[in-house]
């Protein structure tokens, strides 16, 4: 039940989290964590976050982590309404889905090596990765070659990561290709992901923003993150699909939930600007926030700016030159000019 007074997303996100929703139960911790739109509040931001990360949450798990690193020490912050200029979505893939993310390991390797002789393809599988894990590539390949002969999906996948970045093999796109759609078609969303990737970029086969966007489809509708995040550029600029900002919206929040930074940020452009979804000035804040503590250096200037302008959070000058640093130690050539022009003491400066 929402408390007396609460912003309608506190109250959203109470009302999910009593229900169960771990992502809810995330973001109602980390609110309480930062004093964001509620009173800050460690005992409850440990309470939500604790239930979140009982349900698997590893966003949960890594800020659970965190507190007791820095001695259970919570940030503070707030929010107000923005406008700041806009930066555009982040496009660029994720890192393909690697090999050591598909099957698993056995504790003892004697007894992992003893299955894989046997011809069992998950073990061969796994013992490919425990090999990939102690750099023996060539070993791994053999490993996954097996299991890819035995039929099994993620050893054909393995065995296309090998081949596409020359890892025990010599490098070879058409046949990385070929596992890919291979262990796509099979259902792995690894492999469709890593294939939409191949077409998006064109990448051993003619570039098709079209065919992507179907991979990436599929990989998404099984939860892979970096594809809702990939699907909802495509659906925002209108490269291979309709454009359609507010699909954008839906497929950045579905990746958002699962922790990943670019999301966030995308999404939080959107809120900021009104685009496929209701402007929200103090929501683009909060995600600008989580993408900015994970380091991503355009989330950490727009946080800076908002926090200069006071816009979607109370204006803190202080707290603005320390996100504006931390974007130009990022790499972020318009956080080092703002910091440049800026007077001594305040995060103000315009472009």
């Amino acid at each position: 039940m929402a408390e007396t007074g609460e912003s309608a997303l506190v109250a959203r996100n109470r009302q999910a989290a009593l229900a169960g929703d771990a992502v809810a139960q995330y973001n109602l911790g980390n609110m309480y964590r930062l004093g964001y739109q509620v009173a800050a509040d460690l005992g409850q931001a440990v309470h939500w976050l604790t239930l979140s990360a009982r349900q698997g949450n590893a966003d949960a798990v890594r800020t659970l982590e965190h507190l007791a690193a820095q001695g259970l020490l919570p940030s503070a912050d707030g929010g107000s309404d923005p406008a700041v200029d806009a930066l555009p979505p982040l496009p660029a893939p994720e890192p393909d889905a690697d090999a050591l993310e598909i099957g698993g390991s056995a504790p003892d390797p004697r007894i992992l090596r003893a299955a894989a002789e046997a011809g069992d393809g998950e073990a061969q599988l796994a013992l490919g990765n425990l090999c990939r894990d102690a750099g023996r590539d060539a070993e791994a390949a053999q490993w996954y070659g097996l299991a890819a002969a035995g039929g099994l999906p993620g050893g054909v996948f393995s065995l296309g990561v090998c081949h596409e970045r020359g890892l025990g093999v010599t490098a070879d796109m058409g046949k990385a290709l070929d596992c890919y759609r291979r262990a796509a078609e099979a259902g792995l969303a690894e492999a469709q992901y890593n294939l939409g990737n191949l077409y998006l970029a064109g990448r051993g086969v003619a570039a098709d923003a079209a065919q992507a966007a179907q991979w990436f489809e599929r990989a998404a509708a099984a939860g892979l993150a970096a594809a809702c995040f990939l699907l909802g550029v495509l659906s925002e600029q209108g490269r291979g699909v309709a454009q359609d900002a507010a699909r954008a919206a839906d497929l950045y929040a579905r990746a958002a939930g699962q922790g990943l930074a670019e999301a966030q940020f995308n999404l939080a452009n959107l809120l900021r600007e009104g685009r496929g979804v209701e402007a929200d000035a103090q929501e683009a804040a909060y995600f600008y926030r989580r993408a900015a503590e994970q380091g991503l250096a355009e989330a950490q200037l727009n946080l800076g700016l908002l926090l200069a302008r006071g816009a979607g959070v109370p204006q803190d000058g202080a707290q603005a030159l320390h996100w504006l640093r931390r974007a130009a130690d990022g790499g972020n050539a318009r956080a080092a000019r703002l910091l440049a022009r800026a007077p001594s003491g305040t995060g103000e400066g315009r472009p």
